[in-house]
């Protein structure tokens, strides 16, 4: 039998396909239990095929951008090109994957299918559709077989016995639900894979773009024991904690780097860390290989340490996923999460100091979070926005089908159209997904909400919004209110008031306007707010406050104003490397700089350690962005000689001008000639690759004059 797994889309923003194809496209590999299910058919001896809807969705965004097509804001669209698709494939079972977001999707693709191609048969798999296999099953006649959990024994029976028409065989399975006349049959569930080493590689080589990828995802083990109120994938490996062995993780990885040159890994398990001694075992290992392998990972705070951060970050981990969930303590024994918080933030803040990213992940919205609850969140995602390699996310609540808190609340969920980034596609829902979800709230429990007893859910929503887009726009200035204000809320507030006052309508205004939080709107409203309102009539550390809104304020990008004769570039025989006296120096068009009177670098200090910026040194300074390329921006500070200096490069005024006018930046060196203190000073700059100079008349050349004079 030909086979053919498809993956679940669970990426689509249809609303800005420039941010997404910028930031995803390529990167995004098929999911890697369809790679896995993939391995284990092709070791049945069964032809597999794999369609990646991932790459489906960014080939169709890339090709209808090009052509100006219509599409391009258009889930409708993109669905239609996937059937479109799927109807030239002749195979014999499909096999499809899910997630909860794009669950509709999938059952919309699959009735289509099964349309296209009556004879064929349609198997649904994955984390939602193993909870919700009844429902489905009895309510969709396109899809004939569910298998649940843990697929890697039962698949390759299952098509084996489908191939055989073996009706005796069906009954043997574990681990499947399927139709037997009108009747839903639901057999024993699957016992769990113990040797996880006995699985075969992901099928790596059915992804047509592997050579391309930045990296690979690779399973290291399977099963959480903690059972949070709100988490569905405890229950998917049925909470057996199992982990592959070094050794044979790292032959994985060898294989995959002499196979396809990938040497960078996401190693999958929902909370790697809990046995600290195989994870002491695997670093020691990876660092005895001297492979230089780079690796990433999930982890608990409470089940991991500073000495086993710092292991792990001598042998390549770079990246770790801390689940933190609410910055409540209240919260955190309500929904039986139980972490320390204030060690958290300690494990934290130790990876950062060892070079790791953490993901911070963060919810609201609980069904019993009060104001002082959401407020301790918010305050806990914007104080790790002090450690450089921390990244808080931040997501609402979604009722996952057949949690605790779903089935507590399932008689109270209400459709109000809040989706959660947890459960949803993007920023538009089709249509026709909506119509399935409001037919049938026991599959797409996720798209509903459960009501908040003590704050308004747009409320949240708002504040996740606006929380989320500070972080993202923004670096210490959210930092300073929260220490400034003690209550980030009220600054959201009084934000909120303000906008209303001075800011137009900001609700979409077409499908391929983003929302406002996400646009570069938001960002130049807010900085107005925080200087023309919060600074005014709110702050204590008035002068703090202004200076970070003034350097987080300015765009990278240089005015026109700062290049040679009112251009945007200098021709190639107008530039020189020789500092003459008559040259013209300008700032590089990648370079901008904001003038402040404060200790910009003392302020920064002060929140890092969360002290208190109501007093700070007066100096005056220049705070210098750099944009490097992608996307990075240095930024650093210069004192008053290097800044006045730097704000004089108009690409108008000659060096023998400027040297005329540095007294006021350098009162304390009036012994040395001004130009040779000019001439230093710049060709500091220029070394700094902050300025460049235009060519002067060589007559006009006075090499003695340079530093090393």
């Amino acid at each position: 039998m030909k086979v053919c797994l498809v993956s679940p889309l669970s990426v689509s923003d249809f609303v800005d396909p420039e941010l997404t194809l910028r930031t995803y496209h390529r990167k995004m590999a098929p999911q890697l239990g369809i790679l896995c299910l993939a391995a284990v058919l092709i070791e049945a001896n069964i032809a597999v095929e794999i369609v990646n809807i991932d790459e489906c969705f960014f080939t169709f965004v890339e090709k209808d951008r090009d052509s100006g097509g219509p599409n391009v804001g258009s889930p409708e669209g993109f669905f239609e090109e996937l059937v479109r698709q799927f109807a030239a494939y002749d195979f014999d079972v499909y096999g499809f994957g899910s997630i909860c977001s794009s669950y509709p999707l999938t059952l919309r693709l699959a009735r289509e299918v099964k349309r296209l191609h009556p004879e064929c048969i349609n198997i649904a798999g994955g984390p939602q559709a193993s909870v919700v296999d009844r429902q489905t099953i009895r309510s969709f006649s396109f899809v004939d077989y569910v298998v649940r959990g843990e697929a890697d024994v039962a698949l390759p029976r299952l098509i084996a016995a489908i191939s055989a028409n073996d009706g005796e065989e069906l009954e043997k399975i574990t681990g499947i639900t399927y139709r037997r006349g009108e009747e839903v049959i639901r057999n024993g569930a699957s016992p769990v894979i113990d040797d996880l080493d006995a699985l075969p590689l992901p099928a790596f080589h059915l992804d047509p773009r592997v050579r391309e990828r930045t990296g690979a995802h690779l399973e290291i083990g399977r099963g959480c024991p903690f059972a949070c109120t709100f988490c569905s994938t405890n229950d998917f490996f049925r909470r057996n904690f199992r982990l592959k062995s070094p050794a044979k993780m790292i032959e994985q990885m060898r294989e995959v780097k002499s196979r396809y040159g990938i040497q960078n890994f996401s190693l999958v398990h929902d909370m790697y860390t809990i046995n600290r001694k195989e994870v002491v075992a695997f670093c020691e290992t990876l660092l005895e290989s001297g492979e230089g392998f780079i690796w990433s990972c999930s982890a608990r705070t409470d089940c991991i340490d500073d000495e086993l951060i710092s292991l792990m970050a001598r042998a390549g981990c770079r990246g770790i996923f801390f689940g933190i969930e609410t910055g409540s303590e209240r919260l955190q024994k309500a929904i039986n999460k139980k972490l320390d918080l204030a060690a958290a933030m300690e494990r934290i803040k130790c990876a950062d100091e060892n070079g790791i990213t953490t993901a911070v992940a963060l919810i609201a919205a609980f069904p019993d979070e009060t104001r002082d609850d959401l407020r301790d969140t918010i305050h806990y995602f914007v104080r790790s926005l002090r450690f450089d390699h921390a990244e808080p996310q931040m997501s609402l609540l979604a009722p996952l089908a057949e949690t605790p808190l779903s089935t507590q609340y399932q008689d109270e969920l209400v459709f109000d159209s809040i989706f959660s980034d947890m459960s949803h596609q993007g920023w538009r829902q089709d249509p026709s997904d909506v119509e399935l979800i409001r037919a049938y709230p026991d599959i797409f429990p996720n798209f509903y909400a459960i009501p908040t007893q003590h704050l308004e859910r747009q409320y949240f929503r708002e504040v996740h919004d606006f929380v989320t887009a500070i972080g993202v726009w923004f670096r210490w200035l959210p930092v300073a209110l929260v220490e400034d204000s003690g209550d980030l809320l009220s600054v959201f507030d009084r934000w909120q008031t303000w906008r209303a006052e001075h800011v137009a309508t900001t609700t979409m205004d077409g499908v391929r306007k983003a929302p406002y939080y996400n646009r570069n709107d938001f960002a130049i409203d807010f900085c107005c707010f925080i200087k023309t309102d919060y600074v005014e009539n709110a702050a204590r550390a008035k002068q703090a406050i202004a200076a970070i809104s003034d350097v987080e304020g300015v765009p990278p990008s240089a005015p026109k104003d700062s290049q040679p004769k009112e251009e945007s570039a200098v021709a190639a025989s107008e530039v020189s490397d020789e500092i003459t006296i008559d040259a013209v120096p300008y700032r590089l068009p990648n370079v901008r700089h904001v003038n402040l009177d404060v200790d910009y670098g003392e302020i920064i200090k002060k929140l890092r350690l969360g002290l208190p910026i109501d007093q700070v040194s007066e100096r005056k300074v220049a705070v210098v962005f750099v944009a490097t390329g992608s996307e990075a921006i240095e930024v650093r500070q210069l004192g008053a000689l290097a800044a006045g200096l730097l704000h004089c490069c108009d690409g108008r005024t000659a060096i023998r001008q400027m040297a005329e006018r540095i007294a006021p930046f350098a009162p304390r060196l009036s012994e040395i000639p001004q130009h040779k203190v000019c001439l230093y000073a710049l060709n500091w700059l220029y070394e700094q690759q902050l300025i460049g100079f235009t060519a002067a008349d060589p007559a006009d050349k006075v090499s003695e004059l340079r530093l090393a004079s």
